[in-house]
């Protein structure tokens, strides 16, 4: 306890006006968190992420039976069917439809475009953005529908011969010269809206794809399935506020603690470290740092015989141990430090404050169980 105080003082002697701005901020700190826990509004505004609104695209698709088979009559209309035959059905009807959900209101003008697209990509492209070696499109049909109201879809109809999209796809192939990447074609629907939803103004574009496999006899639709793109909105909410202890107590504590510690900082009669009191410390820190250079060894008398010569430091006593290639002696009955060396005894003492020959003092007493005694013999002189 002795030691720490006197470390405290040492720190105090030393950063004084940097230990006082440390705890006058804590000082701040806890009054701002003890005012803003107890005193500040009870409620706070966040902004906060909401659907505001979300539009579906998806298409239907169909196909006549133009040539006699024995399985469907001339003039049957095959629906949404995983698989079309060219020969059958050469040509493929769809519809693109699109709708539009909103919280509360809504009015948007709607331009819908129908395209086909045909294009050859690397078969070994990663993510939702490969290689496109090739790409040509042609429009099929596009329709502006002007003030579209919620849950009011907006339909785009079209058509396209298979039979002559796969003769198509076989001459470019055949200009090319052949093909070393992967044939696509889909139908794209391209959404622009344009209005009001909610109340706030909307200007979006989207974009829906419909893929399609196409075949020397078959041709099929792979994924029609309805697509929903969601709109998020950002919007100011009042929410009820509330602190967590760091405020609510963690305030309160430190203003109190760091105001004790501030008085006992400032008080006029803290005392400074004398000169004896610096030596000590410093003296505790060689002799942490030199642990391992230091033997704890009880010299026989005859060593004590030798020339002596003091050393200012406990870590002055080990450079010149290191030095001359020896080891520091502590002496278990004396509070001394020892190296012999070339015919001498080097020694250091540590100085002693007022406090520590106090502690001293009270162990020895307590040590002769109340006994007096005249002499005390201490063995060989170590002077």
């Amino acid at each position: 306890m002795r030691d720490w105080r006197r470390r405290a003082r040492a720190v105090l002697d030393t950063q004084f006006v940097i230990v006082l701005g440390v705890l006058v901020g804590c000082v701040i700190l806890g009054g701002w968190l003890t005012y803003t826990a107890h005193a500040g509004a009870a409620t706070t505004t966040e902004q906060q992420s909401t659907v505001a609104w979300e539009q579906t695209g998806a298409f239907d698709h169909s196909a006549t039976v133009r040539a006699d088979n024995s399985l469907f009559p001339v003039g049957t209309t095959l629906d949404n069917r995983s698989v079309y035959y060219s020969r059958l059905s050469p040509e493929l009807d769809g519809t693109f439809r699109t709708t539009y959900d909103a919280r509360a209101s809504g009015e948007l003008d709607q331009h819908v475009s129908l395209s086909l697209v045909l294009q050859e990509v690397d078969p070994d492209g990663e993510g939702d953005d490969p290689t496109v070696y090739w790409q040509t499109s042609s429009g099929l049909n596009e329709r502006i529908v002007e003030s579209v109201p919620p849950d009011e879809p907006v339909h785009v109809s079209f058509s396209q011969d298979m039979s002559a999209l796969n003769q198509r796809t076989s001459g470019i192939q055949e200009e090319l010269g052949g093909s070393t990447g992967e044939i696509e074609v889909f139908v794209r629907a391209t959404v622009t809206a344009q209005g009001t939803v909610n109340g706030d103004s909307v200007d979006e574009t989207t974009t829906y794809t419909m893929p399609m496999t196409v075949g020397d006899e078959t041709y099929s639709v792979t994924d029609a399935e309805p697509t929903v793109q969601t709109y998020e909105t950002t919007r100011p909410t009042t929410v009820d506020r509330s602190d967590g202890p760091l405020r609510s107590i963690g305030g309160p504590l430190l203003v109190v603690v760091a105001l004790g510690l501030l008085g006992g900082v400032v008080r006029s009669d803290r005392p400074t470290l004398s000169e004896t009191e610096r030596a000590r410390l410093a003296y505790e820190d060689d002799r942490e740092t030199f642990d391992e250079w230091i033997t704890t060894i009880e010299l026989p008398s005859e060593a004590f015989e030798l020339p002596r010569a003091d050393a200012d430091s406990l870590a002055g006593l080990v450079d010149f141990a290191i030095d001359t290639d020896n080891s520091v002696i502590e002496d278990p009955d004396d509070d001394a430090y020892y190296v012999r060396h070339d015919g001498y005894l080097y020694c250091y003492r540590p100085p002693r404050t007022d406090s520590d020959a106090g502690e001293t003092t009270d162990s020895s007493e307590s040590e002769t169980d109340g006994n007096e005694l005249d002499e005390v013999d201490t063995g060989p002189d170590k002077q």
